[in-house]
């Protein structure tokens, strides 16, 4: 039996296993990972090849150094500081030197065994056999392993042991180099390899992968091992079956069957426009812009797409992100994409949403409620993973399929905890963004280091938009690192950047899509507030059997409307906007979606109203017979329309057969109320209200009609180019200039900026402070009411949160948080030191109460969040 110092240390430990063992030896814990990370290479051709091509190595030579150094990431742990951490252990294990420092040390002491492995690694490069020619390179590689418990380390980071003896520190070093030269002996020479052997470039995942190893590897499934064993392939080999047992009980395992395409995922629809070209699209990793008009079937056209470079090159990524703007179009994503995951994976596969409360297998609730914890405290593995799965908004970047809220992607670019986790579930994957033109400077500035990554992984992006302005789709291609000099004015139009060219896809003629054509009016009303002759209108509509959509900029004016129409009518008035809990708003989601959705058999009979805000715009697949809305820019205002008559009806009630929709603009003329707070651009409101007035200049014929499809490219590069046209308001034109210093140049390297910080400025991502980074908007705030019973917090449901498991808070957090305007930051009370914002409320008269010196406020399910002056 191989007398190794290393067996004398302790990887796990502080809680026993089925067997009463006590500790798990280091080596083995550390091989426990290396085999979770051998399987999910030996079960995922995706990974493996990307891997490879990130390396620039062969498979053998890419597998082998990955192997190596991931089995090295706990290196810190063969340190007497660590192994102190658990007393009972080390007396197991090295009773003389527990005797001798026992009354020296300091078990206050703190110790970061990913850091100082780091600094370690650095320190004694040259005995474990490392030379000058390559120490940049495993220094790199190193760096990125070591940073397995939420922050990859700086230099320098070394902090050397007090009052302990040279002969300790001296069997520490010893442990040390005899464990780098045995991985050396299982994974290198088995590849023929040597250490001036290390690929120079470093693949970018590899931080991620190895913290998911690392989670999945301090699982139960592994048991604690506490004797010698002289072979280590051996038990390196052992653990394999187990490993991947752990890896499908975590949904990560899946493969890709057929060849992808509209046909094999949507084997009952007909394919229309973009969606009949889908076939021509190249079978190559690249940025895919998609432009195309609302409920023209973007999403089948992009998942067909995606499923195509998915069967045809295991290189182009194991899986799909969806990343949409907000929850509620996530929420309404979810459905589409379970009945696609079946025909695209084998044996089905892990769709999962972020935000939303989903109901867990029993395994992987066993695995998040079994998390137990050991002498690390909150840095054991175990206790790291089920925090981040029992978060739902986190889960999505660990199934074949994840829906998510954009925010969640830009995460991965931002210095919070484990971001480079984030990173590896959307590189390893293929990247939909759908609604890129609702995004403002601040994300694009995230959104373009995204694209970056993701090219850097050789992956492939998919973006969606009615349409952008060209100066934004250069901004999106120039962050791909290709130049466009030809503008393409086709509508619809797929335009496809590869490494370096750019390539566009105009439909054909027997493709192009009818036009629809829209009656538009104006109505004029004061700030842009409906008057009670305009809200009768509305109500005489309804009553007509027709299903009317009034949508607001804010919140407060929905609100408001909201109760004026119930105030005049007995038909239903319906509310829906952002300042919900998010466990309401899903409830009112699947209300409105019967209400007012593509299906006859579920869609509602007889007239009704629904009051909602920019929330409707987006992704939800509803339809209106009438429609109003509140001034917006011209592309929201598009995105708008496309509720209005989306989906065919013989049955549109009398007066309503075509389409028609009212936009409301001020009786004077750029005065628009506190819309100015959510559309700050004034300039693109008011040419937007200039195109809309002057109808001669935009319908091109003598109706009052909107061509929709013909005015997309004319309206928005006209509404958003840069040069004054010479007649806007001298109020407008200077706002636009203080618009664009405030919310697009200093955004933008605010952006910049945020990117570099150093990740110990945000300890949390679940924080309102993480929150905060991702958006430069109003909606930038969470607050959670709750009831205060006996000192302790209890949701509006009365769920006991101080009772609940790590997993299970943070979901229930999620639940229960409504999103408010940031002007409201002064009148909540102050963050806690995790950055919740709790609001107590006390339930009167069916409806939740907080009464506070200036302001009160009152959550009701049906209204949502409201404040009163107190």
């Amino acid at each position: 039996m191989a007398e190794k110092l290393y067996y004398k240390y302790w990887g796990k430990a502080g809680a026993d296993d089925e067997r009463g063992n006590s500790y798990h030896l280091l080596p083995y814990h550390c091989l426990d990972v290396a085999a979770v990370a051998d399987q999910w290479w030996q079960h995922s051709s995706s990974l493996r090849q990307q891997f490879k091509q990130s390396m620039r190595v062969d498979e053998n030579s890419a597998y082998a150094w990955l192997m190596f150094f991931i089995a090295l990431h706990d290196l810190g742990k063969l340190d007497i500081r660590f192994q102190m951490k658990s007393t009972e252990t080390i007396q197991q294990l090295q009773l003389e030197i527990y005797s001798s420092i026992k009354t020296k040390y300091d078990h206050k002491t703190k110790y970061d065994h990913g850091s100082n492995g780091y600094g370690w690694f650095e320190k004694e490069l040259s005995d474990y056999g490392f030379d000058c020619i390559c120490e940049n390179e495993a220094m790199d590689w190193m760096q990125q392993v070591a940073g397995h418990h939420g922050r990859i380390p700086e230099n320098n980071s070394l902090v050397e042991p007090a009052f302990i003896s040279d002969d300790i520190k001296q069997q520490d070093k010893q442990a040390r180099i005899e464990w780098v030269q045995s991985l050396k002996q299982l994974f290198l020479k088995s590849a023929d390899l040597e250490f001036n052997d290390i690929p120079e470039t470093m693949p970018a995942m590899l931080a991620g992968f190895c913290s998911v190893c690392d989670w999945i590897g301090s699982s139960d499934y592994f048991k604690y091992q506490t004797l010698e064993q002289a072979d280590l392939k051996a038990y390196f080999d052992s653990r394999l079956g187990t490993a991947k047992t752990a890896l499908k009980t975590f949904g990560i395992l899946s493969k890709v069957k057929g060849k992808g395409g509209m046909a094999a995922l949507f084997p009952k629809y007909t394919p229309q426009g973009l969606q009949a070209v889908v076939d021509t699209f190249p079978l190559e990793q690249g940025l895919t812009l998609i432009e195309a008009p609302t409920g023209s079937g973007k999403t089948e056209a992009a998942l067909a797409y995606a499923s195509r470079l998915l069967t045809s090159n295991p290189g182009f990524g194991g899986g799909i992100i969806f990343a949409l703007p907000t929850q509620a179009t996530a929420n309404a994503m979810l459905k589409r994409l379970e009945d696609v995951a079946d025909k695209l994976f084998e044996g089905g596969a892990s769709v999962v949403l972020a935000h939303g409360k989903r109901d867990l297998n029993h395994d992987f609730k066993n695995i998040l409620a079994n998390s137990r914890l050991t002498a690390q405290g909150s840095e054991e593995a175990q206790v790291q993973c089920s925090e981040w799965l029992g978060a739902s908004k986190k889960r999505a970047f660990f199934g074949q399929i994840g829906v998510c809220t954009i925010d969640q992607v830009l995460l991965s670019v931002l210095p919070v905890r484990h971001q480079f986790v984030r990173g590896f579930g959307v590189q390893k994957s293929i990247l939909i963004v759908d609604e890129v033109h609702a995004y403002d400077s601040y994300m694009y500035g995230l959104l373009t280091e995204v694209l970056k990554r993701q090219k850097q992984v050789a992956g492939s992006v998919i973006l969606l938009s009615a349409t952008l302005p060209d100066h934004q789709k250069e901004k999106l291609l120039q962050s791909w690192g290709v130049q466009s000099e030809q503008k393409n004015s086709a509508y619809p139009l797929v335009t496809h950047a590869s490494a370096n060219r750019v390539l566009p896809f105009e439909l054909p003629g027997s493709e192009q899509t009818a036009e629809r054509i829209v009656n538009v009016e104006t109505w004029q009303a004061e700030q842009l507030v409906l008057s009670t002759e305009q809200l009768e209108k509305i109500v005489q509509a309804a009553e007509q059997n027709a299903k009317v959509a009034v949508i607001c900029n804010l919140v407060v004016d929905a609100q408001a409307i909201a109760k004026q129409l119930a105030a005049l009518t007995m038909i239903p008035v319906d509310l829906f906007h952002s300042r919900f809990r998010f466990v309401d708003r899903q409830k009112i989601e699947q209300n409105i979606s019967g209400y007012y959705g593509k299906n006859e058999k579920d869609r509602v009979l007889g007239g009704r109203i629904l009051v909602t805000t920019q929330v409707v715009e987006q992704s939800l697949d509803l339809d209106f017979d009438w429609m109003l809305t509140q001034l917006c820019p011209v592309d929201l205002l598009f995105q708008r329309l496309g509720r209005l008559h989306r989906h065919q009806r013989d049955n549109r009630p009398p007066g309503f057969e075509q389409p028609r929709c009212v936009v409301i603009v001020p009786t004077t003329e750029a005065v628009y109320g506190d819309t100015r707070y959510v559309y700050q651009n004034l300039r693109a409101l008011w040419r937007t209200e200039q195109f809309l007035k002057n109808k001669e200049i935009i319908f091109k014929s003598s109706q009052e009609n909107l061509k929709a499809y013909t005015a997309y490219r004319d309206w928005i590069e006209n509404v958003y180019c840069e040069e004054a046209w010479g007649d806007e308001p001298e109020a407008v034109e200077k706002a636009y200039l203080e618009y664009v210093k405030e919310k697009v140049d200093v955004p933008r390297m605010l952006a910049n900026m945020v990117i570099n910080w150093k990740v110990e400025e945000i300890k949390s991502d679940e924080s309102d402070k993480a929150g905060l980074l991702t958006r430069d908007g109003e909606m930038s705030l969470t607050v959670i009411p709750v009831v205060k019973k006996q000192g302790k917090f209890f949701t509006l449901d009365d769920v006991d949160l101080e009772n609940l498991e790590k997993w299970q808070y943070w979901e229930a957090i999620s639940l229960n948080s409504v999103s408010v305007t940031k002007r409201w930051q002064d009148q909540l009370p102050k963050a806690d030191a995790r950055g919740l914002r709790f609001l107590p409320m006390v339930f009167e008269t069916g409806q939740w109460v907080s009464r506070l010196e200036k302001v009160t406020f009152i959550y009701c399910k049906d209204v949502g969040l409201t404040i009163e002056n107190a």
